[in-house]
C-alpha cells in the first residue's frame, strides 16, 4: 500500500474515520438515477401496453396482481375522526320512528353506556 492509499483510523478505537476517504459503495446519486431509469422504462411499457397488461395480469396471475396492488397501498393510515353522537337526538329519532309506525314504545329502554374514545 502506498502512502497515498493510507486510510485514517481513530486513535482510540482503530476504526476508520468517516469521510477520510471515499470508501466502497455506490457513488452519490446512483440509486436515484437507477430509480429514475426504472420509472421511465415503466412509463414506456405502460404507454405501450397500458390497461390491457393489468387485465391480463389480473386474469392470468391474480395472486401476483393482488400483491402488486397491496404494495402500492400505504402501510399506515392515520385516521383521526371525532364523532359526536347526542343520545337525546337518537332517542328522539327512535320515538318519532315508533310513532310513525304506530307501534308501542317498549316499557323500558335499555340503559345506554357512554364510551369516551378520547
Amino acid at each position: 500500500m502506498s502512502n497515498s492509499e493510507i486510510i485514517e483510523r481513530d486513535k482510540k478505537t482503530g476504526r476508520f474515520v468517516i469521510g477520510a476517504k471515499p470508501g466502497p459503495g455506490r457513488p452519490k446519486g446512483a440509486r436515484s438515477k437507477l430509480g429514475e431509469a426504472f420509472l421511465e422504462d415503466l412509463r414506456d411499457v405502460w404507454d405501450e401496453m397500458g390497461i390491457e397488461a393489468l387485465r391480463r395480469c389480473a386474469q392470468e396471475e391474480p395472486g401476483q396482481f393482488v400483491r402488486v396492488m397491496a404494495s402500492l397501498m400505504p402501510r399506515d393510515y392515520n385516521i383521526n375522526a371525532t364523532v359526536g353522537v347526542n343520545s337525546e337526538d337518537v332517542l328522539g329519532a327512535f320515538r318519532s320512528a315508533v310513532a310513525m309506525l304506530g307501534n308501542q314504545a317498549p316499557a323500558a329502554l335499555p340503559k345506554l353506556k357512554v364510551i369516551d374514545a378520547a
